[in-house]
């Protein structure tokens, strides 16, 4: 069908329920007389026939014969045409596909229908008939074409000034950008997706294998019915993973109802649309895989409320359910959260995977290749945000490229760090420890040829538990193994654990435990005794059930644990077994005394310094910055600081005897 046979059998049609005299009678002959030449090819005055003036009885007769003009067929026949052969619609639908995009999108035909349209009885009637139906079931196979089905395109409200048909977001945006036959598959699918990551990037993920597998299988099988479904929290990498796996499977991916190029955003029913016509574009194609982004914009018009549920839910289950049951090429669904979606719908997915943010060693990697991509140089300090705050490789390429701009030279600590503070509500980041001097530590055996045998064997379940007075160095001993192992340190005191609803601090115990193994860290337990206290001390059942819960993590963690404690005499007996290494650190001894003393002062140690029992490296420590404050000129002032500091402390540690 060209755009003259279009027209002209248009005008034939409405001219027989136009009544005459009638205000569309009119302007339909308004109409006829500014289009005459191109469809009769010759001017409204030469159908006079004999009359003072032309009728439109002499237009209708000459223009049942009236021939073709010799002129391109206009782009959008032609893409209408393609479309049909493409979404597989039979001769009937795609001829009607074609007559009602030529409605819209061809300027004579869309005056003509301005001005007549309301005459017209029953127009998809008129459309269905003109496309090759029976006049009197035209209407009724129009209403339950495919056409319709597919939301591409449908009828507009019955109104003066409306447009007869109405084009969806979906048909509009191909239309609009008159892509070459060959790329239209792929317009109407949604965009190729692509990566510059790798399986190797997302090596934490311990299912990534099998993901690839069953792609690759669902392609080769022309599976119908595999959903995979990725949630995790923002900036965990899930959009990247989903291209990660096609790639690797050896599948084209493409995402489904995504912005378009003018930046217009789709609706709920819009990306719907989407789906439904990939499935049918791409459904035969054997490798095709979809990329549904936000998977909550299928459920619809959802809100966020409590934890990661949503409300105001829209659309169809069954809907839903049949979708995935019957889709011919795989979906990879991805959300931040599963809350709001019915256990009918999770259990028609093929897999569901938890991507959680990516542990250090991924994020120093994802590091590396962003910088390189900004042209930058990592530095330290984004290196330790890095092993200090997960969040932190959720916000590397905003960070690294704001420091870019901003002629910054540490690769986007700062940047990342403000969004990191405000990823956590504000929290102060936790500050590490410096270099660890073992020289400075009372044990009962030489602690750092134990962490260098740690480190050496691999091995690591290994625990810890650190007993001592306070200043010892409990808490730096951990972040050194942490060091040593290469691995982030995950502290966790009483504040982080204990809640007053019964039941909470067992879930957030279990919480801990389950993090630490997502992040491969090693996890330190600050203040051990209020979390594993003697039970026969308990005065509650949910008391000893916060002791069983720590009790029963520790016996099975397969990472690194460090437990420290002021009050040892506190522990409950049963905790002790359950660490590998018992340390027990003590205040300094007298050749430690002096060591500490010339590290601290940088001055010789004075007569008199060990006669001092209860000090500690954290007392000197103490020492050094109230002497910043208030300085000294000799070793023996220093000497007296000491003496002051360790007056105040429950020993006096002042030596008595001969």
């Amino acid at each position: 069908m060209d755009e003259h046979h279009i027209v002209r059998s248009l005008v034939l049609r409405i001219a027989r329920d136009i009544a005459p005299n009638s205000p569309p009678a009119q302007r339909f002959r308004t109409w006829a007389e500014t289009h005459v030449l191109w469809l009769l090819g010759k001017p409204w005055s030469e159908l006079k026939k004999g009359r003072k003036e032309p009728d439109m009885a002499s237009f209708l007769a000459a223009l049942e014969s009236a021939p073709s003009p010799a002129e391109p067929r206009p782009r959008v026949l032609d893409l209408s045409d393609e479309l049909g052969r493409l979404l597989h619609l039979d001769p009937f639908e795609a001829r009607l596909l074609t007559l009602m995009i030529a409605c819209d999108r061809l300027p004579r035909l869309a005056d003509l229908l301005g001005g007549t349209v309301e005459a017209v009885r029953d127009f998809p009637a008129l459309l269905g008939e003109l496309a090759g139906a029976d006049p009197l079931e035209a209407g009724a196979r129009v209403r339950r074409s495919e056409v319709l089905k597919l939301n591409l395109i449908s009828f507009g409200i019955r109104a003066r000034h409306d447009a007869p048909i109405d084009i969806a977001w979906t048909l509009s945006r191909i239309l609009d950008r008159d892509p070459a036959p060959d790329t239209l598959a792929e317009a109407l699918a949604g965009q190729r997706q692509s990566t510059a990551l790798s399986l190797a990037d997302f090596e934490h993920v311990a299912d990534a294998g099998f993901l690839v597998r069953l792609l690759a299988g669902a392609a080769r099988n022309r599976a119908h019915g595999v959903n995979i479904l990725i949630f995790g929290p923002p900036g965990s990498g899930k959009t990247e993973l989903a291209r990660v796996l096609a790639e690797a499977a050896g599948c084209p991916l493409h995402g489904i109802g995504e912005i378009d190029d003018d930046g217009e955003e789709p609706t709920r029913d819009d990306r719907v649309t989407a789906l439904q016509l990939a499935q049918r574009v791409l459904g035969d194609r054997a490798g095709a895989v979809l990329l549904f982004d936000e998977m909550e914009d299928l459920i619809g018009g959802a809100h966020r409320s409590g934890g990661d549920w949503f409300s105001r839910r829209e659309g169809s289950k069954v809907f839903v359910n049949r979708l995935l049951e019957t889709n011919p090429a795989p979906v990879i669904w991805v959300t931040n959260a599963v809350g709001n979606i019915d256990d009918a719908i999770l259990r028609r997915m093929s897999f569901i995977l938890k991507l959680d943010l990516p542990p250090r060693r991924a994020a120093h990697r994802m590091l590396e290749r962003i910088a390189a991509d900004e042209e930058a140089q990592p530095s330290d300090a984004i290196g330790k945000l890095i092993d200090t705050a997960p969040e932190t490789a959720s916000v590397l390429r905003v960070a690294v490229r704001a420091a870019r701009l901003a002629g910054e030279t540490d690769c986007g600590a700062q940047a990342a760090a403000s969004l990191v503070r405000s990823l956590r509500g504000g929290d102060v980041l936790p500050q590490g420890f410096g270099e660890v001097d073992f020289g400075l530590y009372e044990a009962d055996r030489p602690i750092d040829a134990l962490f260098d045998n740690i480190r050496d064997l691999g091995a690591l379940d290994v625990s810890l538990l650190l007993t001592g007075p306070p200043g010892t160095g409990k808490t730096a001993l951990a972040h050194h193994l942490a060091r040593v192992l290469d691995r982030p340190l995950l502290v966790r005191r009483a504040s982080d654990l204990l809640s007053k609803w019964v039941g909470e601090t067992e879930q957030r115990i279990a919480r801990t435990f389950e993090e630490a193994r997502r992040e491969e860290g090693v996890l330190l337990f600050d203040e051990a005794d209020s979390l594993l206290f003697d039970r026969t001390r308990a005065r509650a059942s949910w008391e000893v059930g916060q002791v069983n819960e720590m009790l029963t993590w520790l016996d099975r963690h397969p990472l690194p644990v460090v437990a420290a404690t002021n009050h040892a005499d506190r522990l409950d007996p049963a905790t002790v077994r359950r660490f590998v290494f018992k340390l027990d650190l003590g205040p300094l001894g007298p050749e430690r005394l002096k060591r500490a003393f010339e590290r601290f002062f940088g001055m010789e140690a004075p007569a008199g310094l060990t006669q001092l029992r209860n000090l500690t490296p954290g007392d000197f420590a103490v020492v050094a910055r109230q002497l910043r404050h208030a300085p000294v000129g000799d070793a023996q002032a220093a000497l007296e600081a000491l003496r002051a500091e360790s007056r105040v402390k429950p020993d006096t540690g002042i030596r008595i005897g001969f």
